[in-house]
């Protein structure tokens, strides 16, 4: 038989039993313990890893956030050797009553975005019969078009429209004006003091 299932020695079955149970048990608390150990190293060096790759991917997404926002990034006012503009009207002739609408197109022409502000204090149109003027969209505080700031890629263009009601006005606001008659008029205008290619309408 063998001395595994049967020990030899002088002293009794049962010493030698506990013995080896004694040792097995020392055995398999070794393994436990070591495993453990093993364990706590390579989550210790997960934990420290961690913050570290956290750090090296968040950092320069902070700094790149910052110079896209910054002002280097911003675009600039529009050069006015960088535009150009054109005025139309929606209709060559116009029946009684039906008020024409002016449509002044900006063109950037540059090589890069800008901004350019479209209002009373950068741009105008104005309505003229021979040498008479009839019109213009800086009259009168009440029609003061509000300022609108325009974002223009290159060769971007933004239309502006402006209605006209066949009033006739001028700086003063002058109330009782006579009314335009029928005939052919003009109307032109100026963006940023350059000025625009007038444009001949008729009114019935």
């Amino acid at each position: 038989m063998s001395t595994v299932l049967k020990p030899v020695g002088p002293q009794p079955d049962r010493v030698y039993w506990v013995r080896r149970v004694v040792v097995l048990v020392l055995a398999v608390l070794l393994v436990v313990v070591a495993s453990f150990g093993v364990r706590a190293l390579v989550s210790g060096g997960s934990a420290e890893e961690t913050p570290a790759a956290e750090g090296s991917e968040g950092a320069p997404t902070e700094d790149g956030a910052a110079e896209e926002g910054g002002a280097g990034g911003a675009p600039i006012s529009c050069d006015p050797g960088a535009l150009t503009a054109t005025l139309a009207t929606d209709a060559q002739s116009y029946p009684a009553e039906s008020a024409p609408v002016l449509t002044l197109t900006v063109t950037n022409t540059g090589e890069a975005a800008c901004t350019v502000e479209v209002g009373s204090e950068t741009s105008a149109i104005t309505i003229t019969s021979g040498s008479d003027r009839i019109w213009a969209s800086t009259d009168c505080e009440a029609e003061v078009e509000e300022p609108r700031l325009l974002l223009l890629d290159p060769g971007a263009q933004v239309p502006v429209e402006r209605a006209w009601s066949r009033e006739r006005s001028d700086e003063e606001c002058t109330a009782g004006l006579p009314e335009p008659r029928p005939g052919t008029y003009t109307a032109s205008a100026t963006v940023l003091g350059v000025e625009v290619e007038p444009v001949a309408f008729v009114l019935e």
